[in-house]
Protein backbone atom coordinates (compact mmCIF):
# COMPACT_ATOMS: atom_id res chain seq x y z
CA UNK A 1 0.00 0.00 0.00
CA UNK A 2 1.45 3.09 -1.29
CA UNK A 3 0.70 6.10 1.47
CA UNK A 4 1.43 9.73 1.35
CA UNK A 5 2.44 10.90 4.89
CA UNK A 6 0.84 14.42 5.16
CA UNK A 7 -2.70 13.60 3.12
CA UNK A 8 -2.89 10.65 5.16
CA UNK A 9 -2.56 12.44 8.39
CA UNK A 10 -5.14 15.02 7.30
CA UNK A 11 -7.40 12.22 6.20
CA UNK A 12 -7.30 10.35 9.75
CA UNK A 13 -7.96 13.44 11.34
CA UNK A 14 -11.04 13.84 8.95
CA UNK A 15 -11.74 10.49 10.17
CA UNK A 16 -12.23 10.85 13.66
CA UNK A 17 -14.63 13.69 12.78
CA UNK A 18 -16.24 12.61 9.73
CA UNK A 19 -16.43 8.60 9.21
CA UNK A 20 -14.67 7.49 6.25
CA UNK A 21 -12.96 9.54 3.60
CA UNK A 22 -11.89 7.06 1.03
CA UNK A 23 -14.06 4.26 0.26
CA UNK A 24 -12.51 1.29 1.83
CA UNK A 25 -9.48 3.09 3.49
CA UNK A 26 -10.03 3.38 7.56
CA UNK A 27 -7.59 3.61 10.03
CA UNK A 28 -9.50 4.66 13.39
CA UNK A 29 -13.24 4.28 12.77
CA UNK A 30 -15.37 1.44 10.72
CA UNK A 31 -16.04 3.66 8.24
CA UNK A 32 -19.86 4.58 8.69
CA UNK A 33 -20.17 8.49 9.41
CA UNK A 34 -22.51 7.89 12.24
CA UNK A 35 -19.79 5.92 13.94
CA UNK A 36 -16.93 9.08 13.92
CA UNK A 37 -17.24 12.27 16.45
CA UNK A 38 -20.04 14.28 14.45
CA UNK A 39 -21.90 11.81 13.61
CA UNK A 40 -22.20 9.81 16.93
CA UNK A 41 -22.99 12.96 18.77
CA UNK A 42 -25.90 14.25 15.96
CA UNK A 43 -27.94 10.78 16.60
CA UNK A 44 -28.58 12.12 20.78
CA UNK A 45 -30.86 14.02 22.40
CA UNK A 46 -29.90 16.86 25.07
CA UNK A 47 -30.89 14.58 27.17
CA UNK A 48 -28.43 11.52 26.57
CA UNK A 49 -25.84 14.18 26.02
CA UNK A 50 -25.95 15.66 29.15
CA UNK A 51 -26.80 12.51 31.13
CA UNK A 52 -24.57 11.80 34.19
CA UNK A 53 -23.36 8.35 32.94
CA UNK A 54 -22.62 5.33 35.99
CA UNK A 55 -19.61 5.94 38.42
CA UNK A 56 -18.20 9.21 38.12
CA UNK A 57 -17.87 9.06 34.34
CA UNK A 58 -18.14 12.45 32.53
CA UNK A 59 -21.03 13.03 30.29
CA UNK A 60 -21.07 12.79 26.27
CA UNK A 61 -21.51 17.04 26.57
CA UNK A 62 -18.65 17.09 28.77
CA UNK A 63 -16.03 15.12 26.05
CA UNK A 64 -17.97 17.40 23.66
CA UNK A 65 -17.22 20.50 25.10
CA UNK A 66 -13.91 19.19 26.15
CA UNK A 67 -13.11 18.66 22.18
CA UNK A 68 -14.36 21.95 20.93
CA UNK A 69 -11.72 23.73 23.40
CA UNK A 70 -9.07 21.30 22.32
CA UNK A 71 -9.53 22.31 18.73
CA UNK A 72 -10.15 26.35 19.33
CA UNK A 73 -6.62 25.93 21.33
CA UNK A 74 -5.13 23.83 18.76
CA UNK A 75 -6.46 26.28 16.22
CA UNK A 76 -4.51 29.21 18.12
CA UNK A 77 -1.44 27.56 18.81
CA UNK A 78 -0.87 26.63 15.18
CA UNK A 79 -1.14 30.26 14.45
CA UNK A 80 1.68 30.48 16.77
CA UNK A 81 -0.16 32.05 19.99
CA UNK A 82 0.14 30.75 23.42
CA UNK A 83 -3.06 31.57 25.35
CA UNK A 84 -3.33 30.47 28.94
CA UNK A 85 -5.53 27.27 29.29
CA UNK A 86 -8.41 26.41 31.40
CA UNK A 87 -8.11 22.73 30.77
CA UNK A 88 -10.91 22.26 34.02
CA UNK A 89 -13.13 24.56 32.83
CA UNK A 90 -13.11 22.78 29.30
CA UNK A 91 -15.36 19.85 30.77
CA UNK A 92 -17.70 21.71 32.16
CA UNK A 93 -20.63 22.33 29.00
CA UNK A 94 -23.43 24.30 30.72
CA UNK A 95 -26.63 23.78 31.88
CA UNK A 96 -28.43 21.27 29.74
CA UNK A 97 -31.16 22.33 27.13
CA UNK A 98 -31.67 21.26 23.13
CA UNK A 99 -30.90 24.58 22.53
CA UNK A 100 -27.74 24.64 24.32
CA UNK A 101 -27.15 20.73 22.74
CA UNK A 102 -27.31 22.38 19.31
CA UNK A 103 -24.93 25.13 19.53
CA UNK A 104 -22.31 23.16 21.44
CA UNK A 105 -22.58 20.10 18.41
CA UNK A 106 -22.37 23.70 16.28
CA UNK A 107 -19.64 25.12 17.92
CA UNK A 108 -17.76 22.00 17.96
CA UNK A 109 -18.35 22.18 13.85
CA UNK A 110 -16.96 24.77 13.73
CA UNK A 111 -13.91 24.68 15.34
CA UNK A 112 -13.02 21.13 13.81
CA UNK A 113 -13.47 22.72 10.25
CA UNK A 114 -10.91 25.66 11.62
CA UNK A 115 -8.36 23.12 12.28
CA UNK A 116 -9.08 21.46 9.04
CA UNK A 117 -9.11 24.11 6.87
CA UNK A 118 -5.47 25.17 8.72
CA UNK A 119 -4.38 21.47 7.83
CA UNK A 120 -5.90 21.90 4.46
CA UNK A 121 -3.91 24.77 3.29
CA UNK A 122 -0.49 22.82 3.80
CA UNK A 123 -1.57 18.83 3.40
CA UNK A 124 0.80 18.80 -0.01
CA UNK A 125 3.75 19.66 1.80
CA UNK A 126 6.23 17.11 3.08
CA UNK A 127 5.93 17.06 6.25
CA UNK A 128 9.71 17.96 6.41
CA UNK A 129 8.73 21.67 5.33
CA UNK A 130 6.05 21.44 8.00
CA UNK A 131 6.66 23.62 11.35
CA UNK A 132 7.42 20.99 13.70
CA UNK A 133 4.14 22.49 16.04
CA UNK A 134 2.35 21.76 12.89
CA UNK A 135 3.46 17.94 12.82
CA UNK A 136 2.89 17.22 16.88
CA UNK A 137 -0.50 19.37 16.85
CA UNK A 138 -1.98 16.78 13.70
CA UNK A 139 -0.70 14.18 15.39
CA UNK A 140 -2.26 15.06 19.17
CA UNK A 141 -5.31 15.85 17.39
CA UNK A 142 -5.72 12.77 15.94
CA UNK A 143 -5.04 10.66 19.00
CA UNK A 144 -6.97 12.94 21.24
CA UNK A 145 -9.87 12.83 19.24
CA UNK A 146 -9.63 8.92 18.69
CA UNK A 147 -9.64 8.88 22.62
CA UNK A 148 -12.76 10.87 23.31
CA UNK A 149 -14.50 9.39 20.40
CA UNK A 150 -14.27 5.95 22.25
CA UNK A 151 -15.39 7.19 24.95
CA UNK A 152 -18.22 8.95 23.76
CA UNK A 153 -19.38 5.51 22.39
CA UNK A 154 -19.00 3.56 25.39
CA UNK A 155 -21.20 6.17 27.02
CA UNK A 156 -23.93 5.55 24.24
CA UNK A 157 -27.32 4.58 25.68
CA UNK A 158 -27.75 0.61 25.27
CA UNK A 159 -30.83 0.07 22.57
Amino acid sequence: MNVDLTPTLVEMYRETFEGEVHPGWTWIVGGAPEESVLGTLRALTAEQAYATPPSGRKSIATHANHLKYALELTLRRLHGENPPTDWPGSFAPGPASSDAWEKLQADLRRAYDGVLKFFDAIRDKPIAEWQPIHAVGLSAMIGHNAYHLGAIRQLLPLE
